[in-house]
């Protein structure tokens, strides 16, 4: 699993993958996978499907923050951190 940093519109795993956030509905990988974001779910053209679940992904990830465990958690809105802090002046995924 890899490990996201998330910048804005933009987020970066370890191994070099990027991701930019293009409208509120869609994100394009720079492995050409482009990212459809419907309600709480998650579909890419490479035919993966994310759920968002609180701050955890289906694919087993999470998001803290500014950072995510795995890809299905960058696309998590965060309004609420685990400890219940209010995240709004976050840029939303």
């Amino acid at each position: 699993m890899s490990f996201w940093n998330i910048f804005g519109r933009f987020a970066v795993s370890d191994t070099g993958e990027t991701i930019q956030k293009v409208s509120d509905t869609t994100s394009i990988s720079s492995d050409g996978t482009t990212y459809t974001k419907m309600g709480s779910t998650t579909v890419g053209s490479d035919g993966s499907v994310f759920t968002q679940m609180g701050s955890f992904s289906t694919d087993g990830s999470t998001r803290m923050g500014s950072t995510a465990t795995g890809l299905g958690a960058v696309f998590n809105d965060r309004r609420e951190d685990k400890f219940g802090f209010n995240t709004d002046d976050d840029d939303k995924w």
